[in-house]
């Protein structure tokens, strides 16, 4: 058992997310970096789940802080590991090294402070956050108040429950990820993305200006989408007659809106495209510039606000391939050390 004494900024239970609810409208929820929450369950000897919306397999439960600062207190022994965003965390002053796992023992207090680089950081405790499942899953999703700990953020004076241990403190305290492999928040992050299906209905130079823009990320953005600053883009001054009778004269409006799974980047009216992110609705009107491959929603994760970022295209095929690369890195035990 877990006592929460600080929230923080915004502290959620995650897994990888609830599988099969999208043509129902229940978004997948689940860690924004899938990555740092599968790395750290693998640290803290948990099953990590499945990669991002694909994988069927939620893994276990950890904890998703959103800039950090967060403040625990276990209530007995518990094996926890932290990766993601460097919070500068420490136990009862202590420092601990991210990306590792440590034993936080009974009446000690564990403290995260404010991200000092990337935008997320991962908390797993050993056994995995045992709240009740919602539709396969105990990922939060804030917005529709189910999941996760009541469908809401940490509070001080929660309590979280921890599931059976299966392995003793000692085989799994003190192991961490290969130092080579530990990712490296730079800017401007740059995050790979295939063609959207309405691509052609932007002129050429936008579509040009898209890729060759570095852009900022707005502060207002979320889990459910986030809106990146920079120039305005246009659309082909051609538009079919019933375009504009069923769906307007605002040339970003497409007839029937279609799915817009993950990683969808919409540009509504052409200003601030809008990565769709893991609490996002399931359908969208809007036209769809680019698709943020799933093993780079992890990037976009880490994001903070006024970073910059910038989409590079990549085929369909080098997507397939860059998220076998990712799954067969996360099969591999010799990934901790």
């Amino acid at each position: 058992m877990l006592e929460v004494l600080d929230g923080g900024l915004r502290t959620t239970v995650q897994d990888m997310g609830r599988c099969g609810g999208q043509a129902l409208g229940i978004p997948p929820s689940g860690a924004q970096d899938g990555f740092a929450l599968r790395i750290a369950n693998l640290l803290a000897g948990n099953p990590p789940g499945g990669p991002l919306v694909v994988g069927g397999e939620p893994g276990a439960a950890g904890l998703e802080m959103t800039l950090g600062r967060l403040r625990l207190r276990a209530l007995e022994d518990h094996v926890l590991a932290l990766a993601g965003a460097d919070t500068g965390a420490t136990i009862d002053g202590g420092p601990v090294p991210c990306w590792s796992s440590f034993v936080l023992r009974a009446g000690q207090t564990l403290a995260c402070g404010l991200a000092l680089s990337g935008a997320r950081a991962y908390l797993a405790v050993h056994g995995g956050i045992d709240v009740p499942l919602y539709r396969g899953s105990r990922a939060t999703h804030v917005g529709g108040g189910f999941g996760g700990l009541e469908g809401r953020a940490l509070q001080p004076g929660d309590r979280l429950p921890v599931g059976r241990a299966t392995a003793s403190a000692e085989a799994l305290a003190g192991r961490r990820l290969r130092p080579d492999l530990v990712p490296r928040y730079e800017t401007p992050h740059e995050v790979r993305v295939v063609a959207g299906p309405e691509a052609h209905l932007f002129t050429a130079d936008s579509v040009e200006t898209f890729y060759a823009t570095p852009w900022k990320l707005n502060p207002k953005a979320d889990r459910t989408g986030m809106r990146f600053i920079g120039p305005a883009l246009s659309f082909r001054p051609e538009r079919p007659g019933y375009l504009v009778e069923d769906a307007g004269l605002d040339p970003s409006n497409i007839v029937i809106d279609p799915g817009a799974p993950v990683g969808t980047i919409q540009v509504p009216s052409g200003v601030e495209p809008i990565v769709l992110c893991v609490d996002s609705p399931s359908i969208g009107g809007y036209t769809r510039i680019a698709i943020v491959i799933s093993s780079d929603m992890s990037r976009v994760g880490q994001v903070r606000p006024f970073e910059e970022t910038r989409f590079v295209r990549i085929s369909h095929e080098d997507a397939v391939a860059a998220l076998a690369e990712q799954e067969a890195l996360l099969a591999d035990p010799a990934i901790l050390v």
